[in-house]
């Protein structure tokens, strides 16, 4: 059932933070303003803006469990005085969403001890709670090695019978819910899933349990399962408390969870067995998704033989970057996606590995496409740090879609002044030792491009392939060597570049109609008709 909080106070800028924190912890709350003189006999919760109501007003809501003031500026013993009173907080303005979290945290964390604690001493049931943490961490990691102590501990914390499974909760999209969240934040939303956790072994009547949190989204389920008749039992009652768990968490707090089932294990000391089996069944949500339980008996061992990409592949896609061609860039991702997800029972690091490497081609083939150096390595850094949180194949597919549109931007939004600068240099180049033996090769490598990007550029820039442009400086040096006669074929073919005459001459009649001497020759005739003319 959910608890009626009721906001006493003319700042809306006070109840739209309320509501906004509401929503964020899943709306557990009934959110309702006070009216006028307005007794709240329904209220779980009252927040009290000391600043708009007189002392008068304030006496009507004294007495409520959960009562909060709120005020920008306290007077010296006037928060001594509340407590007196029985309130449970006091609050000074600017009040922000994260004290409103921490806030209504401690009061559902308050109200849940308040349900578990059934009469018993407060210190009694925090010693307790300690000593099943301890044992817990020892039981999960090894660290005890005999029965007797074991039990003895047991005894201690108030268990009547010793934990032999091991559940461990992984909060779904936990680094993306936490993106720039404090710490508080994070705590808090660990805190929730313990309580639902609470409040399904209240629900169900089960006591001889332990829970801790172990990672930043995870939380470890210690269970004493009842004696079954063979193994197949044993999981399906532990699956069966587990799908169980993850519905009450999600009823409770808004968020999915995925869990792992390790086995049964009769002998403690095995437990941590249990425990690496439930994280290495968790592993598969990297593969099966979000929201499901899943048990380590109904996953298949990993395999380190991973052919994620063929090389080939990602070269081509890695050319088709470089020159900026984003249509076929596009249509390679896409048969690269379709080889990423038929990938199963990989190593989720492995993984991650070789994609990180697949990041760092990309980003070195948007370099070599004109992307400026840092903005690519800020991109890669980013995406980077972005993999490691990925959960699932969707989201890596979804990933590269969005690493290659950004790299395809930084590239186009470089390409026109960068292409222009390099060509200049090139043809500054290639004017300068076009009489010598250059090549594609030689000049990509001047301008420091690649040889593929490089004549991309060429001739989107320029108009004409690289091949034509020297062979054009070099036909119209060799049109005009040919005008004086004491220069022989050979000379004039090795004065522009040729080292052989035969070659040159064979150029020269595809790019003129006709050989160096009919040239000469035709030239020659010109000549003396003019003169003939003119006499």
């Amino acid at each position: 059932m959910k608890n009626n909080i009721l906001i006493v106070t003319e700042d809306k800028s006070l109840f739209t933070i309320v509501q906004h924190v509401n929503e964020l912890l899943g709306s557990p709350f009934f959110l309702k303003k006070a009216k006028d003189n307005e007794k709240p006999s329904r209220a779980s919760i009252v927040l009290l803006d000391l600043d708009h109501i007189t002392e008068k007003q304030m006496a009507v809501f004294n007495g409520f469990s959960y009562l909060v003031a709120i005020k920008e500026y306290f007077q010296h013993d006037e928060i001594r005085k509340l407590f007196k009173k029985g309130a449970f907080d006091c609050l000074k303005k600017p009040v922000t969403e994260e004290d409103f979290y921490k806030l209504f945290q401690d009061i559902t964390k308050t109200q849940q001890h308040s349900l578990f604690s059934s009469g018993k001493s407060e210190q009694e049931e925090l010693a307790k709670d300690d000593l099943k943490m301890s044992l817990a961490y020892d039981l999960i990691f090894g660290n005890v090695k005999h029965s007797k102590k074991i039990w003895d501990r047991s005894q201690f914390a108030g268990l009547s019978t010793i934990p032999n499974t091991c559940l461990t909760i992984c909060i779904d999209d936990f680094y993306r819910l936490m993106k720039n969240k404090s710490e508080i934040w994070r705590q808090s939303i660990r805190n929730e899933i313990i309580d639902s956790v609470h409040v399904y072994f209240a629900e169900n009547r089960v006591e001889e349990k332990i829970v801790i949190i172990n990672g930043p989204e995870k939380v470890v389920v210690l269970l004493s399962l009842p004696v079954q008749n063979n193994v197949l039992e044993y999981r399906n009652i532990s699956i069966s408390c587990a799908e169980k768990m993850k519905q009450i968490i999600k009823e409770c707090t808004g968020h999915s969870v995925t869990i792992g089932v390790g086995n049964y294990y009769e002998d403690a000391r095995n437990l941590h067995l249990s425990y690496q089996e439930s994280l290495q069944a968790l592993e598969n949500k990297f593969f099966t998704g979000s929201n499901t339980v899943i048990h380590i008996n109904d996953v298949d061992p990993f395999t380190n033989e991973m052919y994620l990409l063929q090389m080939n592949e990602i070269m081509i896609m890695a050319n088709q970057l470089t020159m900026g061609d984003v249509e076929s860039v596009k249509s390679s991702l896409n048969r690269v996606i379709n080889m990423i997800s038929s990938q199963i029972n990989i190593s989720p690091k492995l993984f991650k590995i070789q994609t990180l490497d697949l990041l760092s081609t990309l980003s070195q083939a948007a370099i070599n496409g004109g992307a400026h150096v840092k903005e690519v390595l800020t991109t890669q850094l980013h995406y980077a740090k972005e993999l490691l949180a990925l959960e699932n194949l969707d989201q890596i597919c979804q990933w590269l879609h969005e690493v290659i549109d950004q790299l395809l931007d930084l590239i186009l939004s470089n390409h026109n002044e960068s292409s222009i600068k390099s060509v200049q240099k090139a043809l500054f180049y290639i004017n300068n030792h076009f009489t010598e033996e250059i090549s594609l090769e030689s000049v990509a490598n001047q301008v420091h491009l690649s040889t593929n990007y490089f004549s991309h550029i060429f001739k989107k820039t320029t108009g004409s392939s690289f091949i034509e442009y020297l062979t054009h400086l070099r036909m119209d040096k060799a049109q005009s060597l040919l005008m004086d006669l004491t220069c022989t074929i050979y000379q004039i073919s090795c004065d522009v570049g040729y080292s052989n005459p035969r070659y040159f001459s064979r150029v020269f009649k595809s790019y003129f109609g006709v050989t160096p001497s009919e040239f000469r020759n035709s030239m020659l005739v010109t000549n003396i008709a003019k003169k003939v003319k003119t006499s």
